[in-house]
């Protein structure tokens, strides 16, 4: 790649002269407005490449921070399933503890209700052999209450006898 000039090189340089050549003044003069044009040019190129590294910079920079909010946002996400996992998990014990509750309660229920039954059946057994006692005690007293009238019966005769008083007829 061929060297570059620079504005001052443009400036400092100096034709050889010949016969019959160019006008020196003329040529100055356009030497200097090429130096300063390229001058002005350098400037402008040396500011774009300023600007240039300025922007790289800024694009990394906001590459890195794309790169960390992607990584943000995988870890949240990470993080979120991991949550609705640990969530689901608790449901479904939640659930099942619920279910074996359920369960237990409605087998107690149920035996408790067994026994009432059974107590209840006991109960209406004992009423009746209450009822029989009972019947068979008043059957007793009908008994005794009749063997009492025929005693009556057979005393009555006794208390109607009538004594002769003393002295008379």
């Amino acid at each position: 790649m061929p060297s570059r000039l620079t504005p001052l090189e443009i400036q400092k340089h100096r034709f050889s002269r010949k016969w019959k050549g160019l006008d020196p003044v003329e040529v100055g003069s356009f030497l200097d407005m090429a130096a300063e044009d390229l001058e002005t040019l350098a400037r402008e190129n040396a500011g774009l490449q300023d600007r240039i590294r300025a922007l790289e910079e800024e694009n990394a920079e906001h590459r890195q921070r794309e790169r960390i909010l992607k990584e943000t946002l995988v870890s949240a996400q990470r993080a979120s399933e991991d949550i609705r996992g640990a969530a689901q998990s608790k449901a479904e014990l939640i659930v099942r503890e619920a279910e074996d509750s359920s369960e237990r309660l409605t087998h107690n229920a149920l035996q408790r209700a067994a026994e009432i039954e059974k107590a209840i059946h006991d109960l209406k057994i004992q009423r009746a052999n209450v009822r029989l006692e009972l019947q068979k005690m008043l059957e007793l007293f009908q008994q005794v209450i009749e063997m009492d009238r025929q005693q009556d019966e057979q005393d009555r005769p006794l208390s109607y006898l009538r004594r002769n008083p003393p002295g008379g007829a």
